[in-house]
C-alpha cells in the first residue's frame, strides 16, 4: 500500500523480492567484482525458498536491504543490465513496483521508473502489435493493492500540458525541429514539476503515453535524416557524424551533445539560407558591431528566437485552452491577446497595423521565454570550462535585442493611441512590462 511521502506501507511480496535481489545482487557483484554479505534473514530466506508463500508480503527488513542494493544501481547500471539480460516482465514489474513504492523517492527514483515503464509497454507493443494509447488501467493493475491521494490541482495543471506538447510534435517534419523545439528537455523539465507526484498512476499513464509517441517521432526523423547526413559528412570531412544506431541504443540524457550536433548539421543548409535572408538592418550597425564584439553571432541568436516563436505558435494552436509557458524560472502566463497573437498567422508580406501588432507581441513574449530558458541553463554549466559560454552570449544578446524591442513596443504603443486605439496601446504596455520583468531577470545573471 503506497502512502504520501513519509507514509508507511508494503507493496511487494516474498516472489517479487526474490526477483529484486537477483536483479540489485548482479548489479552489485559486477561492480565490486566479488559476491556481498547478505544478512541473516535474507540469507535464511533465499535458502528456504521454496518454503515460503510466494505471495507473502515482504517483511520491511527484506525491502530496506533492497533500497540498499538500490544506492548502488544508478539509472544507468540498471537499465544496462535489464537490456543486456532482457529482463522478464515479472522482474520489470517488480522493479517498478518497488521504486514506486519507496517511503522517500529521488530524482534517480524518478528516472528509473520512467524508463523500467516505458520500456516495459514498449515491450508490450512489439509483443502485441497494437500502439498503447493511454495505459492508464494497466499502470493501475501493475501497482495493484496500492493507494494514491487525489492529484493536486498544481499536478493536474502540468498534465494538460503533456497532450499539447504532443499535439505539437505532431508538426515535425525534420529532426532539426525537434532540437530547435527543445522538446524533449521540455517534456523533462513537465517531468520534474510533479514532484512527487510523479508517482502517481494517471501521471506514469500520461509520461508512457509522451515517452512512446516522443521516441517514435524521434526515431522516425533520425532514420530519415541519417542518410542525407552520412552524405553530408562525407562531402564535408570536417564534420564528422554521429553514429544514429548507436545513439538509438543510448539514453537521450546521456547523447543530447551528440543529437544536437546531429540537428546542426541537418539543418546546415537551413541556417544558412536563414542567415543570409536575415537583413542587417535588423539590428543597428553599432548594436551588430557590440554583440560581435562581445563574441555573440546576432545571426544565430535570432534563429534561435524565430525557432522558439514558431514553436510557441505551434503549441498554442495545437491546444486552445494553453495560457502559460511553463519553465524552470517562472511560468510566463499569457493574457488573451498574447496568447491569440500566437494562434494568427499573418502573411510575412502583410504590413498592416494588426500584423505588426502580433509580431511584435510574440516576439517580446519568445524574448521572455527564451531568457528563463538560458538563466538556469548558464547557472547550472557555469562551473564548467567552456559549456556556459553559449548560454550567456545567448542571455547577452536577448537583454540588448529586449531593450530595443521594448521601445518598439512603446512607439507602436504611441501610435495605437494616436489612432484612437487605446485599448491596444494598453495592451502594447502591459507585454512591455512583461518583458521588462524578464530583462531585469537577466540583467541580474551580469
Amino acid at each position: 500500500m503506497l502512502y504520501p511521502r513519509g507514509g508507511s506501507g508494503q507493496l511487494i511480496t516474498a516472489n517479487e523480492f526474490s526477483l529484486l535481489h537477483e536483479v540489485y545482487s548482479a548489479i552489485v557483484e559486477k561492480e565490486l567484482g566479488h559476491s556481498i554479505p547478505l544478512p541473516q534473514g535474507v540469507q535464511e530466506m533465499l535458502a528456504q525458498k521454496a518454503a515460503v508463500p510466494p505471495d507473502q508480503p515482504a517483511p520491511e527488513s527484506w525491502e530496506q536491504w533492497l533500497a540498499i542494493l538500490d544506492l548502488a544501481a544508478n539509472p544507468h547500471k540498471l537499465r544496462s543490465y535489464v537490456v543486456a539480460r532482457d529482463a522478464s516482465e515479472p522482474a520489470l514489474v517488480a522493479l517498478i513496483r518497488f521504486l514506486v513504492g519507496k517511503k522517500l523517492h529521488t530524482d534517480s527514483d524518478r528516472d528509473k521508473v520512467d524508463w523500467l515503464l516505458t520500456h516495459l509497454f514498449k515491450k508490450r507493443e512489439e509483443q502485441r502489435k497494437l500502439p498503447t494509447g493511454w495505459p492508464k488501467v494497466e499502470v493501475q493493475e501493475i501497482l495493484q493493492g496500492s493507494e494514491f491521494p487525489p492529484l493536486s490541482q498544481y499536478a493536474q495543471d502540468v498534465l494538460m500540458e503533456v497532450p499539447a506538447l504532443l499535439d505539437e510534435v505532431k508538426y515535425f517534419e525534420n529532426f532539426h525541429q525537434i532540437t530547435d523545439s527543445r522538446a524533449i528537455e521540455r517534456g523533462r523539465n513537465l517531468k520534474n514539476q510533479f514532484g512527487e507526484e510523479f508517482f502517481h498512476p494517471d501521471v506514469l499513464a500520461a509520461i508512457v503515453n509522451y515517452n512512446l509517441l516522443l521516441g517514435k517521432k524521434f526515431n522516425e526523423l533520425v532514420q530519415e535524416v541519417s542518410q542525407k547526413i552520412h552524405e553530408f559528412a562525407q562531402s564535408q570531412p570536417e564534420q564528422s557524424a554521429p553514429n544514429t544506431k548507436q545513439l538509438l541504443q543510448s539514453d537521450y540524457r546521456s547523447t543530447a551533445d551528440a543529437f544536437r550536433h546531429l540537428g546542426d548539421l541537418d539543418r546546415k543548409e537551413a541556417v544558412g539560407a536563414s542567415r543570409s535572408a536575415s537583413p542587417t538592418q535588423a539590428y543597428g550597425a553599432s548594436l551588430e558591431q557590440q554583440l560581435k564584439h562581445l563574441g555573440v553571432d546576432p545571426a544565430q541568436e535570432t534563429l534561435h528566437l524565430r525557432n522558439r516563436i514558431q514553436e510557441l505558435s505551434m503549441r498554442f494552436r495545437s491546444n486552445l485552452m494553453t495560457t502559460s509557458i511553463p519553465n524552470p524560472v517562472s511560468p510566463v502566463r499569457l493574457q488573451d491577446w498574447e496568447a491569440s497573437a500566437f494562434r494568427t498567422q499573418y502573411p510575412e508580406t502583410e504590413q498592416t497595423f494588426r500584423a505588426e501588432f502580433a509580431r511584435s507581441v510574440c516576439y517580446a513574449i519568445a524574448i521572455v521565454a527564451r531568457i528563463y530558458d538560458e538563466i538556469p541553463l548558464y547557472y547550472e554549466k557555469k562551473g564548467t570550462e567552456f559549456l556556459w559560454k553559449k548560454h550567456y552570449d545567448a542571455l547577452v544578446f536577448l537583454l540588448y535585442e529586449g531593450r530595443k524591442h521594448r521601445e518598439t513596443l512603446l512607439k507602436l504603443s504611441g501610435v495605437s493611441q494616436q489612432r484612437g486605439l487605446h485599448e491596444k496601446a494598453k495592451q502594447l504596455q502591459a507585454t512591455a512590462e512583461k518583458l521588462d520583468a524578464g530583462l531585469a531577470k537577466a540583467a541580474a545573471v551580469f
